[in-house]
């Protein structure tokens, strides 16, 4: 009772600024910046637990110089962004590790970063430029959705377990949040509608729902396998009665992308 209390009052504290963000498309760039900033370091911190802070914070900031470079410059070419980063980060590493058994494993981090978080996250630019910021912030506030009528509804009715290597999650936890997803997504196209801003049909309703829960559940349990690989717990603790913010976007990271794929040929 006491860790939900924590849940609740972060949330209250931390939804309403990031919401904020969504005001203007250059906020928005700056939000997933920061997003990027934090989980990048949480994941090279536990994946990399005996390197220099310095030379972590280094790599950390490659990963976060896409977003920005993406988002503000370079808007039609992220692949080409994407490259640059991706040489400069392997080169760089080339250059201080002389152990090829630890560079790699410093190439896993820095790459998982730069792929898993950066550029997954990084999809929230062409959603926001190509469907407007209401359907952007549909994308993370229905993750949030999911998020919460799972939590309940797998610690009310939770008995079969989903991957159970990996995570704790159910399938009523699952189900309980794909149903309150579809809810809360209708509820919020209804009042874009109504608002004048860009919304979702009947049919996207649900498309969009399935998309969310199916993505979120497997970001969390990609995140989970990670931790699990890495002997943590939470990713970080910057977040609390969530553990670290890689915790609280993991679902963001594999949804974000394919509800970009999904708005951009069939939206």
């Amino acid at each position: 009772m006491k860790d939900l209390k924590v849940r609740f009052i972060t949330a209250i504290v931390v939804a309403p600024v990031v919401v904020a963000c969504f005001v203007s498309y250059e906020s928005l760039v700056g939000l997933v910046a920061s997003i990027v900033l934090l989980t990048s370091f949480e994941l090279m911190s536990f994946s990399m637990k005996n390197e220099k802070k310095s030379y972590i914070a280094y790599l950390t900031a490659l990963s976060t110089f896409y977003p920005i470079i993406y988002g503000l410059w370079l808007k039609e070419y992220p692949n080409v962004t994407l490259s640059i980063i991706f040489l400069i980060g392997a080169v760089s590493i080339m250059i201080v590790r002389k152990n090829y058994s630890k560079a790699f494993v410093d190439y896993s981090a820095f790459f998982t970063a730069l792929l898993y978080i950066s550029f997954g996250l990084s999809f929230f630019m062409p959603i926001y430029r190509e469907n407007g910021g209401a359907v952007a912030l549909l994308v993370l506030t229905s993750t949030w959705a999911f998020d919460s009528f799972a939590y309940f509804f797998g610690l009310s009715f939770g008995k079969h377990k989903i991957f159970q290597e990996y995570t704790n999650k159910s399938w009523e936890g699952v189900f309980g949040g794909f149903l309150g997803t579809i809810l809360y997504v209708s509820i919020y196209s209804f009042i874009s509608k109504l608002l004048g801003f860009n919304h979702l049909g009947v049919i996207q309703v649900i498309v969009f729902s399935v998309i969310i829960s199916v993505m979120d559940t497997l970001g969390d349990v990609f995140e989970s396998s990670l931790k699990r690989y890495f002997g943590v717990k939470d990713a970080g603790i910057i977040m609390p009665g969530h553990g670290g913010m890689l915790d609280r976007v993991d679902g963001l990271l594999f949804a974000t992308p394919v509800v970009y794929m999904y708005l951009h040929f069939f939206g």
